[in-house]
């Protein structure tokens, strides 16, 4: 199974305890309860913070994996396309929160993170990109 778009359940919100996660993430946080998922890989993709007027194009990400939480900081630095086309967007990480045990597959943990996020779309379930790149 590849990733989906999904609601997330009242079960998956206990099952991955994601209140206390939101509760690390305060400023600016999302609280969303929508997410990029791969059941069958145990891997979650989920925005939990999104900056505000000057600072709008930075965002914060929490990608699950196997046991793992890892946080990672983008900046969006441009796009193209729009509503019900193909979508490009170009984004830096600026930060990531890779766990000491996880450095030796940081490249892995990372080409996750980069499908997820192709998943997710420019909306995660509100996408309307036909393709997203």
């Amino acid at each position: 199974m590849a990733f989906s778009n999904e609601y997330i359940s009242d079960a998956d919100v206990k099952k991955y305890d994601l209140e206390s996660i939101d509760q690390k993430f305060v400023v600016g946080g999302t609280h969303s309860r929508d997410w990029t998922i791969d059941r069958d890989r145990n891997i979650y993709l989920r925005v939990v913070t999104r900056g505000r007027e000057e600072m709008a194009h930075v965002s914060t990400w929490t990608l699950f994996r196997h046991g793992d939480l890892v946080a990672v900081e983008l900046e969006l630095q441009g796009t193209t396309g729009g509503v019900a086309q193909a979508s490009s967007a170009y984004i830096k990480v600026r930060r990531t929160d890779l766990p000491e045990h996880l450095q030796a597959l940081r490249s892995d943990v990372l080409a996750d993170f980069r499908e997820a996020l192709v998943a997710y779309g420019d909306g995660g379930v509100f996408n309307t990109a036909t393709s997203f790149h």
